[in-house]
């Protein structure tokens, strides 16, 4: 991921549900993206996290994408002014 962003490309990644991540810019631990709490508008556009053993301030948009009632898929994005999980979940069809 990150030399694509070195490109100046934009990517959508797919993360598993156990990675480490941090959206609370370093007040707690790391935890797993499963744990996160998604509140009614972070459900709508995303939230901003840390990638644990990404370097220094490298942040992506992540969001949460509801495949099924029994399947969530958890997407990065590293262009962070984007913020719609509808275009997300097109985009990652």
């Amino acid at each position: 991921m990150l030399y694509i962003d070195g490109l100046g490309k934009y990517y959508y990644c797919p993360l598993k549900r156990n990675r480490l991540v941090d959206d609370t810019a370093c007040l707690e631990d790391y935890k797993r993206i499963e744990l996160l709490y998604w509140g009614e508008e972070e459900l709508k556009s995303g939230k901003t996290v840390k990638i644990k053993r990404f370097p220094g301030a490298k942040k992506v948009k992540l969001f949460r994408v509801t495949v099924s009632p029994d399947r969530t898929d958890f997407i990065a994005k590293n262009d962070l002014s984007q913020g719609s999980t509808n275009v997300v979940q097109k985009v990652c069809k």
